[in-house]
């Protein structure tokens, strides 16, 4: 059963995370796109920074489900996984903003007035679990567009390594056969093979973020 989804708020329109290395259109449609960033198996109770598509997220783990999240507090714009949760809440390590798991802020210091908690929200993104892994989507549109990607093993394993690397090789392979086309957007064919190359290093990134590099060959 998955969590409960977060309160919507959207990046707004036009958005391009501080330093990105991909154009406006490419980052806007592979945003699109949904990643693994995670294992399931091994988020922890204290926020941990990830970066995808160059911007960067905290994910930590909630008595609700695990959350994702912009990895910067709407307060002076520090970075949330270096705070802590307590309870069912956020909470920032540079000035005590507490924020709940729809990333809305619960609480502001007195020594913040007049500033109120309604002042402040944090960007949050879902986090579903599927084959083991923790998948998001930056620009999320409608059900999760993850991948069915048969294992002649059976179920994958979070718990186990070895079970991750054969679910990313498997992964990685079935590239050639995904969809590029998003949303109804129409692409230009060259276009959409470049798409298919910038999502496969993204894809490869994320994967060996998780565990040690191995090889794939189609």
């Amino acid at each position: 059963m998955e969590p409960p989804s977060p309160r919507a708020l959207p990046l707004p329109d036009g958005f391009l995370p501080p330093g990105c290395t991909f154009s406006g259109q490419d980052w806007a449609l592979l945003a699109r796109r949904w990643f693994p960033v995670a294992r399931a198996d091994v988020v922890p109770a204290k926020p941990r920074q990830l970066t995808l598509l160059d911007l960067r997220l905290a994910i930590y783990r909630m008595p609700d489900g695990i959350r994702i999240g912009r990895d910067v507090c709407p307060h002076r714009g520090l970075p949330l996984s270096a705070g802590r949760i307590e309870g069912d809440e956020l909470v920032c390590a540079f000035h005590g903003l507490r924020f709940g798991s729809d990333g809305q802020c619960r609480k502001v210091p007195e020594k913040l007035a007049p500033k109120t908690a309604e002042c402040f929200s944090v960007t949050m993104f879902p986090a579903v679990e599927r084959h083991g892994l923790i998948w998001t989507c930056l620009i999320p549109h409608g059900d999760p567009e993850i991948p069915e990607i048969s294992s002649a093993a059976g179920d994958f394993d979070a718990s186990d390594l070895a079970s991750i690397i054969k679910l990313r090789s498997d992964f990685l392979m079935s590239i050639e056969n995904f969809d590029f086309s998003i949303h109804g957007i129409t692409i230009d064919p060259n276009h959409h093979l470049s798409l298919r190359d910038l999502a496969l290093n993204e894809y490869q990134r994320l994967f060996e973020s998780m565990g040690p590099a191995v090889a794939t060959h189609a």
